[in-house]
């Protein structure tokens, strides 16, 4: 028999989701900002040989391509914006407090549109972040368990 709504949510771990969702985050843009320019090490070399204002730029052409691409891949990426959010949701879980849903829901949008897009990506990631986001987010806070 399937339990209620309220009961399955109730028995979700959501402090254990939320820093689950903070961790998946953080290893995410880690993985993004530090160990992307590893795979590009040589263009990296050369970005800084030659210097940033002579080698990226918005406008892409043949000879930049591979300077632009490292760039967007690494720094320019989401990576840096998912590592902070992934710090804030830790930071959240450790005051036993919950993100907001809209986050997690706004992630989880986010992660449905890059998956779709490219299913064979790591947005399966940010997607996993938002899903559990949302599942913490459910019911009261441990903060408002506490005041109870």
């Amino acid at each position: 028999m399937a339990l209620p709504h309220a009961t399955r949510t109730s028995r979700l771990n959501k402090p254990k989701l939320t820093r689950a969702a903070g961790w998946i985050a953080v290893a995410f843009g880690v993985i993004h900002i530090v160990v992307s320019p590893l795979d590009n090490q040589d263009v990296w070399s050369d970005i800084f040989d030659q210097g940033p204002w002579q080698t990226i730029s918005l406008d892409v052409t043949p000879e930049n391509l591979a300077y632009s691409e490292a760039f967007w891949v690494a720094p320019g990426s989401f990576g840096v914006p998912v590592l902070l959010l992934g710090a804030f949701v830790l930071w959240m879980a450790k005051r036993g407090e919950r993100v907001p849903a809209p986050f997690g829901w706004a992630m989880t949008a986010w992660g449905v549109v890059l998956v779709a897009l490219l299913p064979a990506s790591p947005a399966w990631a940010l997607l996993l972040v938002g899903v559990l986001l949302v599942l913490a987010a459910r019911g009261p806070s441990a903060r408002d368990a506490e005041d109870h």
